[in-house]
């Protein structure tokens, strides 16, 4: 088995760091196959598209993806020559080059397939192999980019069709219960399996896109997160589900900053008028969650969800020329709220899990809003104010 290894745009954002990379990587003497995915070198990814709108704000998206791809492209060059400079023999592959053939959404595409003709040749040479990713072609050739988290998802599809193991280093030295920025007593995890890092991820873990995660699973690779230049095992290891962990009902707490909850009600005239408001909004390509409906006593249909505050001009905008829709409707908007989901395997054989949550906030007087469950998670709203205090309170309780 071979290795795939990732370095984000904070482990490689200066020459210097992409040296130290060079040589640490020469000094662990790794005796297998080895393929190695990079980022843009730290905020160039972001410095691009603000030099784009220097330009214009009318941003094509299929140059977007042109002038995107550049940032790895200068990362794969110079690591390819730090480590040509410590006595490695290496070879840069662009997106492109290393096979990634993409749908053709432009800034969001997805991989269809790799085709490691090119990869699979240089590593029988003994070479390492360094891949740009976030990147890919379509099958017309035009050059895309996969979106947010989108080198970890190449890092880890590569690393499933080479049958390769994959770790993945950042600026942390793994997964906690807890963002210790929220709760500096928290405990740093050496295993979870996928479905809970994925939930983690989903709700607003930044560690790993869900995306990979989602790819690991599938394809059962061997999953590590670790911090660039540490002891190697250092970090958290991503497990099969049917691991057995602790014997406790939660796993760790995601925060969501910046949420907006919608609460629409009207009378319950058509049966059709769910399927309306949400093909509308799908339309409109705004994403949402923790969504409910039901009838109330007055025979009134409610529908509540959530979206991310910078969804919410949109919406707003959708109300507006959607007035078929929403204004037999109240329409009632409540912003820049958080929201907690609480994740783990164990909550499926625990009791009272949904009742130690609310009981803890009712105790330190926090209200909460909006609720949702999953067999493996709970998440609520609440005001952003209470935030420190809500995850210090829940994180006590569950031992995080």
């Amino acid at each position: 088995m071979g290795v795939v290894l990732k370095y984000g745009g904070t482990s490689v954002a200066s020459v210097d760091k992409i040296l130290g990379i060079a040589n640490h990587i020469q000094s662990l003497n790794i005796q297998e196959p080895m393929v190695i995915v990079v980022s843009a070198m730290g905020k160039m990814t972001d410095d691009l598209v603000s030099l784009a709108r220097t330009l214009t704000d009318d941003l094509h998206q299929r140059e977007v993806d042109t002038l995107l791809s550049i940032g790895e492209q200068k990362t794969i060059a110079l690591m390819a020559m730090a480590l040509k400079k410590v006595g490695l023999d290496a070879v840069s592959l662009t997106g492109a080059q290393a096979g990634f053939i993409t749908t053709s959404t432009h800034t969001k595409g997805v991989i269809k397939d790799i085709n490691i003709d090119k990869v699979n040749t240089y590593l029988r040479e003994g070479k390492l192999v360094v891949v740009a990713g976030f990147q890919g072609m379509t099958e017309s050739g035009d050059i895309t980019t996969l979106g947010r988290g989108g080198s970890d998802t190449s890092a880890v599809a590569l690393a499933a069709k080479l049958g390769y193991r994959c770790d993945i280093y950042t600026d942390v030295d793994g997964i906690y219960t807890v963002d210790p920025r929220l709760f500096p007593r928290a405990k740093k995890m050496d295993m979870i399996s996928y479905t809970e890092c994925m939930e983690m991820s989903l709700h607003g873990a930044s560690v790993i896109e869900t995306r990979a995660v989602e790819l690991a699973k599938k394809y059962q690779v061997d999953l590590y997160i670790g911090r660039s230049l540490s002891k190697q095992g250092s970090g958290t290891r991503i497990m099969k589900d049917d691991y057995l962990f602790e014997n406790k009902p939660i796993t760790g707490i995601a925060v969501t900053d910046d949420i907006a909850m919608i609460t629409l009600k009207g009378e319950n005239q058509e049966n059709q008028l769910v399927s309306r408001i949400f093909q509308a909004i799908s339309d409109a390509n705004i994403n949402i969650d923790m969504i409910s409906q039901n009838i109330d006593h007055l025979n009134q249909v409610v529908i509540s969800f959530s979206m991310h505050h910078d969804d919410l001009r949109d919406f707003k905008q959708l109300t507006y020329n959607r007035k078929d829709l929403f204004e037999p409707l109240h329409v009632d908007m409540k912003d820049r709220l958080v929201k907690l989901s609480l994740i783990g395997v164990g909550m499926a054989s625990h009791f009272g899990v949904a009742s130690t949550v609310f009981t803890t906030l009712a105790k330190a007087n926090i209200p909460f809003y909006h609720v949702s469950t999953s067999e493996i998670s709970i998440s609520c709203t609440i005001d952003s104010r209470d935030k420190s205090q809500a995850v210090e309170r829940l994180a006590e309780v569950f031992n995080l």
